[in-house]
């Protein structure tokens, strides 16, 4: 893709062009960055709220009926429930299991686990499972045969 920056004087308005054969959920979610910012979960630290961009998050798992994301370095709760988030969240979060959500952005490597799971390990070091029944998703997502 051919991308051109014009730089504009002050007093015109800026202004985004997109020239394109099929509307993508990539090129939505750019649209979407260019209309509203990023979009950032409120986390919670203690007795602190933390805004937290969603291009951070590697992961959010819930655990004991709460729910909590994690970045490279943290871990913040948030007043979601997975199935809220996922309605939240763009095309690069993908539900890997019954209690987690992965952002496919910070994966680093996949291999074949036990029965018919994948082991991913993230830009972080951290290793995840994708469950069986989300596998198939998973592949159709990446491009991948089923």
């Amino acid at each position: 893709m051919k991308i051109t920056i014009e730089k504009i004087a002050d007093k015109e308005k800026e202004e985004a062009l997109l020239r394109i054969t099929e509307m993508t959920p990539d090129i939505q979610a750019a649209i979407s960055l260019l209309e509203n910012g990023e979009q950032v979960l409120i986390g919670i630290r203690g007795d602190e709220r933390v805004p937290c961009p969603i291009s951070k998050i590697y992961y959010i798992e819930s655990v004991d009926e709460k729910t909590f994301l994690y970045t490279k370095s943290e871990c913040l709760e948030v007043k979601y429930k997975l199935y809220e988030l996922e309605s939240i969240l763009d095309q690069r979060f993908f539900r890997c299991s019954k209690s987690m959500i992965c952002n496919m952005r910070k994966i680093q490597s996949i291999k074949a686990g036990d029965n018919s799971r994948l082991n991913a390990t993230l830009l972080n070091g951290e290793a995840l499972i994708i469950t069986r029944s989300y596998v198939p998703e998973f592949k159709k997502r990446l491009g991948l045969r089923p």
